[in-house]
């Protein structure tokens, strides 16, 4: 709380409050406090170094030679109120007498003396001084022995005067009270700037993660923050200001680069049993050191940092989304991978996934990596037959600013460091070209990448789970996959089951893709379940889970809305959509038919059966298949002119 202390006597005081009253508003939880200047001679302690004291001149001196504590704001008399002050001394009589404490008010130092005065106004004026209350009522006493005198003086003198039943006049007018609180208030406003610099200070170096220690020319601590505190294991309730650095830190490579003059930029140093990053930025005054500012932090943090930035700016790296509770078994051969996939989940070697497409490898990649210690991580899947190989690199592992034209202004993290403390999924590993696998290879053994156009090795702490429906094995004896490559990435091996091998998952399969996806036709499979699933149960799925769910939301599109729908039609659907991806995986292996072929023939194929069901209608064909009648009529004679 501010204080603004006030000496005098009335009716000065009166007239300092009145200017005070004005003012107060611009200062806010300000104490005024009258006070006797007998008090603060006698307790020099008593003003503390945030408060002001408005009084007289000498008093004001005489509190100096006492070392008094806080801000003293002298009341000097204006030139301007003391001529003031004479004239109206004057309409009361010629014989003036001027009463100030401890000295003659009117000295060589003045702009004027009584004898100059006397002679240019016809002022007979007389100086006298006094040392105390009491000797000032001996000298107005005195001076009241004779009623022609006019007593000039403070507010005590004039105060005695009338009570002797003189003419008193206060030498202090508006001007000199004015500019005395306006020298007080502007004081209180620097505090107050003061006070808000340091407590934004404060809450700045308070709200750093970094430690941060000020230390003066002396190595003296001016200031340290709660996390410096932390950081270096210090006791929280002790005061650490004014002590010297070589006091609070243990003799330490650290203490040695704090005390030495040269600056730090990035230094790492161990304290105690952390790893600091360490900067010391010199401060210097009129070019010459004025002391130093430490700030550090642990690695550990900023590495965790680090991660926490990663997986904001990559959120579609954030993680994986399924677990083991999303993958639908209950055949033997399901049960033993997922068995065994969870105890992979709890050790941390890299591990390989074989088995055809469309049988859930990246499904359980998700799964053991929710179920590892890195599963507060990233999760960055990868196809690495999808990247083109001149891009490989630098997808896989990150550019430097400027490293090729084009490239992004200050570079761009690769997949590996996005995924770090985490797990990458490097799907189709068995396509990757000889000339990246022995790259990968030195990542996964030097733990660490290197960025296109950079030679400054990032270190990484990545888990590979890697996965491949080729024969890896054969690609070694081939001489298209490394084998020492092989044998990093396969620590671990998870074979998953073709769905021909896990028949009896069918059933599962269907209802739980039906309720999570079309939740509305679910009482339709389950009225027509047991026939469903015979014919499910004959076919071979050589696309696995991904053309059982293929085929399934084509059923859902040929039932569309027809909850009503009868065992036979529902069946036939079924056929045919069995039947089409039988047609076009068949098919492809035709060389001289074209994709283009094949998808003309099935259209063609579609509107027949439309066309049937409608006895010819082409409008009412054009309506089930949801185009135009101009459309299926250019479609199916497009059809027609090919056969």
């Amino acid at each position: 709380m501010l204080k603004l202390l006030v000496s005098g006597s009335h009716p000065l005081i009166e007239y300092v409050k009145i200017e005070i009253e004005k003012r107060r508003e611009s200062i806010q939880k300000l104490t005024v406090q009258e006070i006797d200047s007998k008090h603060i001679l006698n307790h020099p302690n008593y003003m503390n170094n945030n408060d002001i004291l408005i009084c007289g001149v000498v008093l004001a001196e005489r509190l100096r030679k006492l070392n008094v504590r806080g801000q003293l704001v002298p009341l000097r008399v204006q030139t301007q109120d003391f001529i003031k002050a004479l004239v109206k001394a004057s309409k009361y009589s010629k014989q003036i007498c001027i009463v100030n404490y401890y000295k003659e008010f009117i000295t060589e130092d003045t702009y004027f003396n009584a004898e100059g005065l006397k002679g240019l106004l016809g002022f007979n004026i007389q100086q006298y001084v006094y040392t105390s209350t009491e000797n000032a009522e001996e000298v107005v006493k005195m001076l009241s022995e004779d009623t022609k005198n006019v007593i000039i003086g403070s507010g005590l003198i004039v105060s005695l005067a009338k009570k002797q039943g003189l003419h008193g006049v206060l030498w202090y007018g508006q001007e000199t009270i004015q500019l005395s609180v306006n020298i007080a208030f502007d004081i209180l406003k620097a505090r107050v700037l003061e006070r808000s610099n340091q407590k934004r200070q404060s809450i700045v170096m308070e709200n750093f993660n970094e430690g941060v220690i000020n230390l003066n020319r002396m190595n003296r601590i001016m200031n340290i923050n709660q996390a410096a505190i932390d950081l270096l294991g210090l006791d929280k309730d002790k005061n650490y200001e004014s002590l010297f650095i070589s006091d609070v830190l243990d003799n330490s490579e650290l203490l040695n680069e704090t005390l030495s003059p040269k600056k730090l930029t990035d230094r790492i140093l161990k304290y105690q049993n952390k790893t600091l990053i360490v900067d010391k930025h010199l401060i210097y005054v009129n070019k010459q050191i004025d002391g130093n500012v430490i700030i550090f932090s642990d690695v550990e943090t900023l590495q965790q940092k680090e991660n926490k930035v990663r997986r904001k700016l990559n959120k579609k790296f954030e993680g994986a989304k399924y677990t083991f509770d999303d993958i639908i078994g209950q055949s033997n051969q399901m049960i033993k991978a997922k068995l065994k996939a969870e105890k992979f989940a709890k050790a941390d070697a890299h591990v390989l996934i074989l088995g055809e497409s469309g049988t859930g490898k990246e499904l359980f990649a998700q799964s053991i990596h929710n179920a590892s210690r890195r599963a507060n991580h990233p999760f960055v899947a990868v196809n690495c037959a999808a990247i083109p190989e001149n891009l490989l690199e630098s997808e896989f592992f990150g550019y430097s600013d400027g490293a090729f034209t084009g490239a992004l202004k200050g570079g761009k993290p690769g997949l590996f460091e996005v995924a770090h403390n985490g797990t990458i999924f490097l799907d189709e590993i068995g396509e990757l070209p000889l000339s990246m696998q022995a790259k990968l290879l030195r990542v996964l053994q030097e733990k660490d990448v290197r960025r296109v156009g950079s030679a400054a090795p990032i270190p990484i702490d990545v888990r590979v789970i890697s996965a491949t429906n080729v024969n890896l094995m054969a690609g070694v004896k081939s001489g298209e996959f490394r084998m020492d490559l092989y044998y990093r990435i396969a620590v671990l091996n998870l074979f998953l089951p073709n769905l021909n091998q896990r028949k009896n998952d069918i059933g599962l399969l269907l209802k739980r893709f039906t309720v999570n996806n079309y939740p509305n036709l679910y009482p339709i499979i389950e009225r027509h379940f047991a026939d469903l699933l015979q014919l499910l149960d004959s076919h071979k799925w050589e696309g696995n889970v991904r053309e059982f769910e293929n085929t399934i939301e084509r059923l859902f599109a040929y039932i569309g809305t027809d909850l009503d729908i009868e065992k036979e039609l529902i069946v036939e659907y079924l056929e045919e959509s069995i039947n089409e991806n039988y047609y076009l995986l068949n098919k492809a292996d035709s060389v001289n038919e074209t994709f283009q072929e094949q998808i003309k023939e099935v259209e063609f194929l579609k509107i027949q059966e439309a066309l049937e069901r409608t006895n010819g209608n082409k409008q009412e064909a054009a309506k089930i298949l949801g185009i135009s009648r101009s459309t299926l009529w250019r479609k199916f004679n497009e059809a027609n002119s090919t056969k």
